[in-house]
């Protein structure tokens, strides 16, 4: 996921002053918490409506966001102060990235063509974290289409080892190949 600057800015704002205070568990944990709220059907659409009143949509979100950090809740007042209250839309994926990357953890997608076992994603996240010379963490989705073998998206790369992507490779070869002079 590629974060826009402004958010980012605002994420690793968030981020450092968490470390700085010790509380980056707790921002971690309210941040979740606002991401889960605003993924709600419906209620990311209200807090960015423009055509209710920038108290009202900032009420709602304090309300739901009770029991928060007070630093959190400051920094989402700070958001609406500033008329930046649609960096909400990515911040929880942003924030979540961030801590990932301070971690050295990349997050990817195993997609095969069958449901992948336990052994055979350790496998490969063995493989990639070597590679990658960080900690990977896959998530296995179906694609019967690949008809065998896997493509692996991780770390902004894509490693194509299927039928479906070999088949691919040979056909735009074909495609591209000079055809004969004749004479």
């Amino acid at each position: 996921m590629k974060t826009n600057k402004v958010t980012a800015r605002y994420v690793e704002a968030l981020y450092n002053l968490g470390v700085r205070t010790g509380q980056l568990e707790t921002f971690k944990s309210d941040v979740e918490r606002l991401a889960a709220t605003l993924a709600r059907p419906g209620v990311l659409q209200l807090v960015l409506h423009p055509a209710k009143t920038r108290e009202t949509r900032q009420a709602f979100l304090s309300e739901s966001l009770s029991g928060a950090s007070a630093t959190v809740k400051n920094f989402i007042s700070l958001l609406f102060d500033k008329r930046r209250e649609g960096i909400l839309t990515d911040f929880g994926d942003a924030f979540h990235q961030r801590l990932l990357e301070a971690a050295g953890v990349v997050e990817g997608i195993v997609t095969s063509a069958r449901p992948l076992g336990a052994g055979e994603i350790a496998e490969l996240t063995v493989s990639l974290g070597a590679k990658l010379g960080k900690e990977v963490r896959l998530k296995n989705e179906v694609d019967a289409s690949l008809v065998a073998g896997v493509r692996v998206m991780v770390d902004s790369r894509m490693i194509d080892c299927s039928v479906a992507g070999r088949m691919d490779g040979i056909r735009r070869r074909m495609l591209n190949a000079p055809l004969p002079q004749s004479v």
